[in-house]
């Protein structure tokens, strides 16, 4: 049985702040050529006996060229260096997806996708190449850009599976900017169709002390007063106990 991993990749766009999923070319058998998402195969370690583990693992492992994974960990890192060159600043396994059908060529095979989350900094720093390219998240959650195999699936499950997360935590702050204003993080929240009020963050975050304010303020309009950016302070993702905000009349949706 093949076992695999898939990224979706989601980043705003640094103009339209519209979200976007990083796609990658085939370059083999089947369907080359078309893009689909970043992804690869578990290596199964092939040679020598398998050593046991008596202490825990506190640090990422090197693997040498061609090495099998020894553990999930390790295989994240490995795709994710090779094919995108990048950590994210967020990443979160998802649900499984297996069956029979997912991969009719080569028959049954399991994928563990993840969601992945790339901030504007790292944006910069991904010096995409020919066989890489951002598409909207609208165009493939409607089938305007075809993917190959159960792709869409797995977009979809992790597109809702982080729309949820950010009604309850500050799973969204990951996406954005180090330093963000206040009508930033309100605008985000917005774009995935969830309307939260400038005092919910206020509330929520700022007195709570998860952002604290840089000192340093940015323009945002050429009439009003520059506005006042801030900073995540917060170890490890937060959660609220309720929603941070409603959801707004014509949120997108998932694929049925």
């Amino acid at each position: 049985m093949i076992v695999t991993l898939d990224f979706v990749c989601i980043r705003l766009h640094p103009e339209s702040r519209a979200p976007e999923v990083l796609l990658r070319k085939r370059e083999t058998s089947p369907e080359p050529g078309s893009y689909g998402l970043v992804g690869g195969w578990i290596r199964e370690q092939s040679q020598g006996p398998i050593q046991p583990q008596t202490q825990p693992q506190t640090q990422e492992r090197t693997q040498k060229p061609g090495e099998g994974d020894s553990c999930l960990d390790d295989a994240v890192h490995r795709i994710l260096r090779d094919k995108v060159g990048l950590a994210p600043s967020y990443l979160e396994q998802v649900r499984a997806q297996g069956s029979l059908y997912r991969d009719i060529a080569r028959g049954w095979s399991v994928t563990i996708p993840h969601l992945c989350l790339f901030n504007r900094t790292e944006n910069d720093r991904l010096a995409l190449q020919d066989h890489l390219r951002w598409a909207s998240l609208w165009d493939l959650l409607d089938s305007r850009v075809p993917l190959p195999f159960d792709h869409l699936t797995l977009v979809s499950s992790a597109y809702q599976a982080f729309v949820n997360k950010i009604k309850y935590s500050s799973l969204l702050l990951y996406l954005l900017p180090s330093e963000v204003t206040i009508g930033e993080i309100v605008d985000a929240y917005a774009t995935f169709g969830i309307e939260v009020k400038k005092q919910t963050v206020i509330n929520r975050w700022i007195k709570a002390g998860l952002l604290e304010e840089t000192g340093t303020t940015r323009a945002v309009s050429s009439k009003g007063p520059p506005a006042r950016l801030f900073r995540l302070t917060e170890p490890t993702l937060s959660y609220f106990e309720s929603a941070i905000g409603k959801s707004l009349p014509a949120a997108p949706t998932t694929i049925a």
